[in-house]
């Protein structure tokens, strides 16, 4: 279902509820970090027994046996019990459900993820502070245990990742625990309140009779034939062209643009779909790759044929959006096409990495204050829960050079799962200018939507912002494979950091 908010101010409620990680570093805190930096990781012959945390003056052992009975009875063993004197009611209770608390996800869709190589990137930074019991990196391990919990009848639970580790022992890094159970308190706590606050405001809003001017239903194909070219455009910075897509309506009004730009390991394929669909009522869309970021640049990269994407594609794909209208600025002076194209009225669809780009060539810049700051945290710490942070924290290198990515054609902007709290922060998405549509997943993991969607709609100063949220989306709810997995190569190789 979606949830869809017009021009509103957001003020979340209060966090009224006691963060666990205020509470004095105990056991159970230790143990409650323990669990938490097993979120994002993911058959085992013989299950783990026991939690070996390590940190600077020894060793706490914590029986997995004891947390279940715990989690799933609420009975505690003597090295638990300490949850009834630091731990108030409500916060066992808390520790408890973030034990038991699935994570929507299919076994399918784990399974893609674990065997992708942004995963093994993931798992293997998670692998570095949560080792096997003769102390390897816990990356295979990790993979194992997160398969085999997926197909619980429970769902993937924490707790199910921890009965599923293969050895006998799990070796977790203290300080590692207590930095990550910061970001599970709020993805399970904080974010969750928000969301629910946010459906209210929705539901109130979809039943104020006063509300007017109700969106149309474009569900339908429009009744236009189009058809499809193909051309390339000349970023400046780059030494090859690159390929777009066009889907041209055969009429001869002038005619609205739309340009789709596409996430990390997708290619000018992946909204097909919604080129068509928006071609069919009237609407000249062109559809560009972003070489370096695209699902055959990621494979050329595997290969050996080319450098792995870097900071550089931030400048690049935005550039491609202008490189691209200026293209068609180009053709349509030669009257190429059966109608003229209204290119100083421009609007822009992104997802993931596309909708940082959309937002970019919208008017939002670089944050260069905020993007020092949160990514040394990053750089010190190694992990980060929110996935996207690792990728914006690429633009570190370029963000002071004073690049203006603003395409003034562009009036309106769609941003679909986008990466912005780093990137842009609030400094940056307040620049924007234009109306924004900001759209979110409530199980997004990968670009939560609380960070990177519904805090920035609240930075945004436009006068004509809407955010639509939707309900059980993920990630890759928007894809046109109609499958929630991550499009890059199956090859499992990637650089480790």
């Amino acid at each position: 279902m979606l949830k869809f908010i017009k021009n509103r101010q957001i003020q979340p409620p209060d966090k009224n509820h006691k963060n666990l990680h205020s509470i004095p570093a105990k056991l159970v805190k230790i143990c409650l970090g323990i669990v938490s930096t097993l979120i994002a990781a993911t058959q085992s012959a013989i299950a783990s027994e026991q939690i070996a945390v390590r940190y600077s003056i020894g060793t706490v052992l914590i029986p997995v046996e004891d947390l279940a009975t715990f989690a799933k009875q609420g009975n505690t063993s003597p090295i638990l019990s300490i949850s009834g004197t630091i731990l108030s009611d409500e916060d066992s209770e808390k520790l408890r459900q973030l034990l038991v608390t699935p994570m929507t996800a299919s076994p399918w869709s784990i399974e893609q993820f674990n065997n992708s190589n942004i995963g093994t990137t993931i798992l293997t930074r998670f692998g570095n502070f949560i080792r096997t019991d003769n102390g390897e990196n816990g990356l295979h391990a990790l993979k194992t245990a997160i398969n085999q919990a997926s197909k619980l009848p429970t769902g993937l639970t924490l707790l199910g990742i921890l009965e599923n580790f293969p050895g006998k022992t799990i070796e977790v890094n203290l300080n590692f625990a207590v930095q990550v159970i910061e970001d599970l308190s709020q993805i399970i706590y904080e974010d969750q309140s928000i969301i629910n606050w946010i459906n209210q405001q929705a539901k109130a809003e979809i039943n104020n009779p006063a509300i007017q001017n109700r969106p149309i239903n474009l569900k339908n194909p429009g009744t236009i034939t189009w058809k499809k070219e193909s051309f390339t455009f000349q970023n400046p910075r780059r030494n090859q062209p690159s390929p777009v897509d066009v889907y041209i309506p055969q009429i001869s009004t002038p005619t609205p643009v739309i340009v789709i730009s596409h996430g990390l390991g997708s290619d000018r394929t992946t909204f097909k779909y919604l080129a068509e669909h928006l071609a069919s009522y009237g609407y000249f869309v062109a559809v560009p790759e972003h070489l370096e970021t695209s699902a055959d640049g990621l494979a050329n990269f595997l290969q050996g044929n080319t450098q792995p994407p870097d900071a550089e594609a931030f400048i690049d794909r935005p550039l491609d959006i202008t490189a691209v209208l200026n293209l068609l600025e180009e053709k349509a002076k030669k009257s190429v096409f059966p109608s003229p194209l209204l290119l100083d009225n421009v609007g822009v669809i992104g997802q993931s990495y596309g909708g940082y780009t959309a937002l970019a060539v919208g008017g939002a810049t670089f944050n260069t204050n905020r993007i020092n700051q949160e990514c040394a945290k990053v750089v010190d710490q190694q992990i980060t829960l929110n996935i996207s942070i690792l990728l914006q924290c690429q633009a570190t290198s370029i963000a002071d050079k004073g690049y203006d990515l603003h395409d003034k054609r562009v009036k309106a902007v769609i941003a679909v799962n986008p990466i912005t709290s780093v990137v842009f922060g609030q400094e940056g998405m307040s620049q924007i200018k234009i109306p924004v549509l900001m759209i979110g997943g409530s199980d997004d993991y990968v670009a939560p939507a609380v960070s990177e969607q519904i805090y920035p709609f609240s930075w945004l100063t436009s006068p004509n912002k809407y955010l639509m949220l939707l309900e059980k989306g993920t990630h890759f709810s928007f894809l046109g494979s109609g499958e929630e997995v991550i499009p890059v190569p199956e090859t499992n190789y990637w650089p480790q950091s």
